[in-house]
């Protein structure tokens, strides 16, 4: 049995008895921190009879908008600055997705193994070597992903920091990009997301996409051409005042190149050719940041 102490921090108000109940594979190695405000119904003996071994705390927070989260986040800080050993893990234990970019963050500043669990899973033993193996490899599967996404939420903040956002934009726009990575439409939905919150969303867009792309490639997928990036090609054309015949042209030809190797190059050749030296460069310095 591993003898690394591991600590469940466990969000009472966005889980149920059903996702606690853990076979007593827990051991004494195993620590189970339970936190809930006094409006959260109340776990079952059942569900703590199932803890077994492992050592139980409770902690009531405030019934308050994000109270629990921000006690929780606070005692998971507690528990790394006072375990300075390696030999400690922490898992929180809720289907909040907001935690994620906690755990990015904190990963950053340390070396901490940290993940997140919508459940207590431990079907499988832990004496068995094989199956120790598979639960190495999600642990580094997890590292590995948690790592990218600290690295992703860097880059774009620094992006849009950049650009002269205020703290509040830089940060939400990190965390719609962060939160969406790993999708199979990740620019898509982040673009909808954008369009959603800001009313110069496509600003925005424009600053972030080449980091998009860069992490799609990163990810083994290709981004795909939308019908959100047609707009934005004939919505930057419009803004500048194109008829409506090199509005759809060039959008439908930007389209058409966007996902090949040498897509700008390509699309300013087909420009210049159409419209000419002049015309063809002042229609592609309007659309090639968004190449």
């Amino acid at each position: 049995m591993s003898n690394i102490e591991t600590y469940y921090l466990i969000d009472f108000e966005n889980i149920s008895d059903n996702d606690l109940y853990c076979s007593n594979k827990l051991s004494s190695h195993d620590h189970i921190h339970i936190f809930s405000t006094e409006n959260a119904p109340k776990i079952s003996i059942k569900t703590l009879s199932s803890f077994h071994l492992a050592i139980q705390h409770s902690h009531i927070v405030p019934a308050k908008k994000q109270s629990l989260d921000m006690h929780l986040v606070s005692y998971l800080g507690y528990l790394i600055g006072k375990n300075s050993s390696n030999k400690y893990k922490y898992i929180i234990i809720s289907k909040d997705t907001d935690y994620d970019n906690i755990i990015s963050f904190l990963h950053e500043l340390s070396s901490a193994v940290i993940t997140r669990q919508a459940q207590i899973d431990l079907t499988v033993k832990k004496t068995s070597s094989s199956n120790s193996k598979a639960v190495k490899t999600i642990k580094n599967n997890a590292s590995a992903l948690s790592k990218k996404k600290a690295q992703l939420n860097t880059d774009v903040q620094r992006a849009v920091s950049t650009a002269g956002y205020a703290q509040p934009v830089i940060s939400k726009v990190a965390s719609i990009v962060v939160n969406h990575y790993g999708e199979d439409k990740f620019s898509s939905n982040v673009h909808n997301e954008l369009r959603e919150v800001y009313t110069d969303y496509l600003d925005i867009y424009q600053i972030i996409k080449p980091i998009i792309n860069k992490y799609s490639s990163l990810n083994g997928r290709k981004t795909t051409t939308s019908p959100q990036y047609n707009s934005e090609i004939q919505k930057l054309l419009s803004k500048a005042k194109f008829n409506n015949d090199i509005i759809s042209h060039v959008a439908s030809l930007s389209c058409r190149h966007h996902n090949e190797k040498n897509a700008k190059q390509t699309i300013y050749q087909s420009i210049i050719a159409r419209y000419g030296q002049t015309q063809g460069r002042n229609i592609y310095n309007h659309i090639k940041n968004s190449i």
